[in-house]
């Protein structure tokens, strides 16, 4: 068979997390959940990887060819692209004053009192934004979760709450999937809270966003997830199950962010109508947790918001991984409960607060992610015939990732063979 001419190749690596869906065993025998290799390279054509092992083999797999890129990641860990499965990154205007006062322990009562505060504050900005000042907007927030090492990522919208804003907010996120390096899914979340302009109304505003919002927004193709925030002060539990079924009914699969600031029955929800995920579980019941592991429900855990709010409980990722839950990790990137872009300040907190051990941290950035998108079979892992999303980390044992803290130790960014960083 004829060697293939890599147009990247990445070699000499101290540790190459390959993150495998199928823990291997290693020369030993033992159990290597990361897949583990030492000295280990990963070759690339055509933005796809044709080669992963050790250093020696992978350089005997390919064929060297005067453009053919190298990077040299001697005392280096070399790890998929992190895949980042919430985010709000289409947005206008920040929330900072909100953020102070809610440290201080302002009621909430009084902030939203406050100019500049509350979701409907960012409504306002971002329906005010035109397209091309937005697109430059989104453009700088995805430049800095590149930089965090983010090389696919879910956008949500929810801050249009009208027909025309949701489609442009939705049009920014399809330009980034066709006209960027990244991998990309995007999510319609008209269901975010309900509009000003229909306040009183709520059953008013669902009646739209299922009879209008949902048909216009799957006929120009815009969106692959429909998800809904199921909480007291946004949408019942019944609400939203309506909004579900009818994304559902014209091709759009369930996300339900779930249970976030209660127990208001997200998780159950999530189980009942299939969701791909459910996200916060901050404070899901053990029985609506049960249902989701039941029904194959990933649990994406946002340990940032938590953080930003203020709170003191986090969601029980260590039980959620006993349980058999698949996990998987966000930064819930907003201007109002998580203005970070960082993956690997995610893995730490994931680790601090959520009592999770590092592999399942780890998966819960890449592997899991990709789950909770839809992706899996594409990216998230770094195995032969999948798209080259890889992360070259300044550190020489993984263990360092969530050990230091808020240190940008990404030192390179490829996605889909593309040097980014």
């Amino acid at each position: 068979m004829e060697k293939q001419i890599a147009d990247l190749v990445i070699l000499n690596a101290k540790q190459l997390l390959t993150m495998k869906p199928i823990p291997p065993l290693d020369d030993e025998g033992e159990d290597n959940p990361l897949g583990l290799i030492e000295d280990g390279a990963v070759a690339v054509k055509d933005g796809k990887i044709i080669a992963v092992g050790k250093t020696n083999d992978v350089i005997k797999q390919i064929d060297f060819g005067k453009n053919t890129v190298h990077i040299d990641a001697n005392k280096k860990v070399v790890m998929p692209g992190f895949v980042d499965p919430h985010t709000h990154v289409v947005f206008k205007g920040t929330r900072e004053r909100e953020f102070l006062l809610r440290q201080q322990g302002v009621p909430y009562a009084k902030i939203k009192k406050e100019e500049n505060t509350t979701i409907i504050s960012t409504v306002r900005w971002t329906r005010k934004a035109s397209y091309e000042e937005l697109l430059d907007i989104t453009k700088n927030h995805i430049y800095k979760m590149i930089d965090w090492g983010t090389t696919t990522l879910e956008i949500k919208s929810g801050y249009g709450l009208n027909l025309e804003e949701e489609i442009k907010i939705l049009r920014i996120a399809k330009y980034f999937k066709e006209y960027s390096p990244l991998n990309i899914r995007s999510t319609l979340l008209a269901a975010h809270v309900v509009p000003p302009e229909y306040n009183m109304r709520s059953e008013k505003y669902v009646e739209l966003v299922i009879n209008d919002i949902i048909p216009i927004i799957t006929k120009n193709n815009l969106a692959d997830f429909n998800d809904v925030w199921c909480e007291k002060g946004a949408f019942t539990r019944e609400q939203a199950k309506k909004i579900l079924k009818a994304g559902f009914d014209y091709g759009l699969r369930p996300k339900v962010h779930a249970d976030e600031i209660s127990d208001a029955g997200g998780a159950k929800l999530a189980a009942e109508v299939e969701a791909i995920s459910a996200d916060h579980l901050v404070h899901s019941s053990e029985e609506g947790l049960k249902k989701m592991k039941e029904a194959g429900v990933v649990a994406v855990l946002l340990p940032i918001t938590t953080y930003s709010l203020g709170e003191c409980t986090f969601a029980n990722g260590k039980k959620m991984l006993d349980m058999g839950l698949t996990v998987a990790l966000g930064t819930d990137y907003n201007p109002g409960t998580a203005m970070s872009p960082s993956m690997p300040l995610v893995i730490s907190f994931a680790v601090v607060r959520l009592k999770m051990d590092i592999v399942s941290a780890l998966y819960g950035a890449t592997l899991n992610a990709a789950k909770a998108i839809g992706m899996e079979k594409e990216v998230g892992s770094l195995e032969v015939g999948k798209r080259a999303n890889i992360n070259v980390l300044d550190i020489q044992n993984y263990e360092e990732i969530p050990y230091r803290i808020a240190e940008n130790y990404v030192e390179r960014v490829i996605s889909n063979g593309e040097v980014l960083k």
